[in-house]
Formats: structure tokens, sequence, C-alpha cells
């Protein structure tokens, strides 16, 4: 069977990016559970590597379709163009590059060359938009340039532990106006879906955070709570609103296959305690799959061969795969669902109605 292509972007050339991306497939058997491709430069990736005191080995290739197995391969996303590396510094020509190497990436992975996408940390700040506007994450860039309409969810994964945001980074002020039925209930809906179609969890249960400590006031009363009743009437297993400080404290969170927090601070903060250093942060709601380890660029660090773990970006790398296996298992088993056939009580026994079926699944 031909091994997952997977691609690499490289990330802020100035940050941690290559450290983590080469210290992960310094370990040869990381080369054999896929293919990796990375996005990026051959002349940066090598400055790194002397840098850094790493021994993996890559091939330049033009295209996914030239990557052999067992190897690690790098798309040239630069040509001859030469780039200044200047570890630990914020440059708006490290944002460039590290956004001109995440659009050869999507380009490939649009037209499924690819069949995932890990992108490196890099700095929303360095780079700057044609039109003006401001990079307001890879998140939201990958769902408006090859989402096709659909919304994406962020989800932050360690091993069991999965929470999904309903609003995401903004200031406190404004998240009240921003929990609404209508953005709960999508939410909702994208999870629900994402568990049982990525993660293949065939009956998931959801725990809904609670906007206010006590969970008493009138967001619960009045929108949380009745988004949460509606949706359990249509096959939906949410259930809440639970005030975030004893549902975490008390250990809940074991009991549910994933949780949506009301905002950024709420379901973030409670992660990063959890999950110590093995946080992915997951796009889901897109017809295409991507990961990203969830830290950051570490400009602190980069080039000292400080890194203490290259855990999350393996993780990354870890759960692309599943995705990629659990999507196509989920989307085979119901390619063509078998139409229920049930019993219709009449006398003393049960007859099979053979002409009398359904089409839910």
């Amino acid at each position: 069977m031909e091994k997952i292509k997977i691609g690499i972007t490289q990330g802020d050339i100035n940050g941690i990016g290559y450290e983590l991306i080469l210290n992960t497939f310094e370990t040869e058997e990381m080369a054999t559970i896929c293919t990796p491709i990375i996005y990026g430069s051959p002349k940066v990736a090598t400055y790194h590597r002397k840098a850094l005191g790493n021994q993996t080995s890559f091939v330049v290739i033009d295209t996914p379709e030239q990557a052999k197995e067992g190897m690690v391969s790098m798309i040239n996303c630069f040509g001859e163009e030469e780039h200044k590396i200047e570890f630990g510094q914020a440059t708006e020509s490290a944002g460039q590059a590290a956004l001109t190497a995440l659009d050869r990436a999507l380009a490939d992975l649009k037209e499924g060359k690819i069949a995932a996408l890990v992108t490196s940390p890099l700095n929303n700040n360095t780079i700057r938009m044609e039109n003006g506007e401001p990079f307001t994450g890879q998140t939201r860039y990958i769902e408006q340039v090859i989402g096709d309409g659909s919304k994406a969810l962020k989800i932050f994964i360690s091993g069991n532990l999965r929470i999904a945001l309903v609003t995401d980074k903004m200031p406190v002020a404004d998240i009240p106006a921003n929990i609404t039925k209508e953005a709960i209930a999508e939410r909702l809906v994208i999870l629900h879906n994402t568990l049982k179609r990525d993660f293949f969890i065939d009956n998931p249960r959801i725990a809904v955070l609670a906007l206010n400590p006590q969970a008493n006031g009138k967001e619960e009363a009045e929108i949380i709570s009745p988004v949460i009743d509606e949706l359990f009437k249509r096959g939906v297993r949410c259930m809440g609103p639970y005030a975030a400080e004893e549902f975490f404290g008390t250990g809940n969170h074991t009991h549910f296959d994933g949780i949506l927090a009301m905002y950024y601070d709420q379901g973030v903060s409670a992660f990063k305690a959890l999950s110590l250093y093995e946080g992915v942060n997951y796009t889901a709601g897109l017809p295409v799959l991507r990961t990203a380890p969830a830290i950051n660029v570490n400009y602190s660090i980069a080039g000292k061969s400080m890194l203490e773990d290259e855990q999350p970006f393996r993780q990354a790398i870890y759960t692309a795969i599943d995705a990629v296996r659990n999507r196509a298992r989920f989307d085979n088993e119901h390619k063509n669902p078998l139409k229920k056939q049930y019993f219709e009580k009449r006398d003393d026994s049960d007859k099979l109605k053979l002409d009398q079926v359904t089409d839910e699944d």
C-alpha cells in the first residue's frame, strides 16, 4: 500500500519551524510511516541543519509525484532566491517566505497531490496581504483559500482531549455578542461530524461549556441551553452547559469525546494545563485536512538547539495520518449505506418487512 503523502510547510525561517522538522525526521523511522514532503527552501534548510548540528538528509523534488517512500523530500518554493536568516527576529521577509511556502502547499493540497498538510509555526504580524487586510492566522487563511465556502473549526487535541472554540481570539468585551445560537449550533454540528468522520467515533459525546462562571447567566438560559436541547433531539449528543472551573477541576472532561468552549482563553488555558507538550491544532470542517503543533515560533530559542521536545510536531503528523485513514474508512463505509429493515408487529409473530426501508444510516 502506498504511503500517505504529508505536506509540511517551513513556517517562519527565523523561528523554530525547521528545528521541529529536522529533529522530527532525524529519526529515520518517521520517514517510513508516511511520505513527508517539505515546502520550503533547500538553502534555508541546510543553513538551519548546520546551525543545529542536525544530520537529517532530504532530496529536492519538483512535484509531489516525484517523492519516494522512505525518504524526506523537499519542494523548492523559491528557486534561486536568497533569504536572510536572522534567528529570533520578526521580519517581514521571513513572513512573506512563510506565506509563499504555505501557498504552494495549499495548491497541491487542493489538487489532491498531498493527502494532508502539517503547518509549522509562523508570525501573523510579519505577513502583509496584497489587499491590505491583516493576516489573521493560518486556519482562517486556509479556509478562505481552499475551503470552498466551508467554515473552519479550530480544535485543540491531546490524546482523547479535544477542545473546540465558538469564538477565536478577540477582545473579551466582544465575546458575548458573538455567542449566538447560530454560531454555537454551527460549531457543534461541525465538531460532531468531525469526531465521527475524522476520528471514527461512532456516537460522540460532546460537552458544552457555559459562558458565565456559575453557568447561570442569561446566555446559558436564553442561548446555549436551547441550542443543546434542539441539537440533542436531532441526534447530536451534546450536554451542558457546564461551568468550566468545575468541569475541568472534577475531571468531567475525561467522560467526553469533544468539548466546545465559548471563547479562546476558556478552552486553550485548560488545554495547555492538561496537554503538557503534546498539543495539536486541528482544522476541522473543511474538505482538506490540516494539522499543526500547538506552539508558536519561539524566537527566544530559535537556532540555539534549545528545543526541549519536538513531540507536538510528531503528534501533528500522527494525527494527520490517522485522520486521512479514518476519513477514507468512514467515507467508504457510508458510500452505499444499507437500508434499514424492521419488523412490524401484527399478531403473535414478527414479520420482516423487506419492502419498507428508510434512508437513515
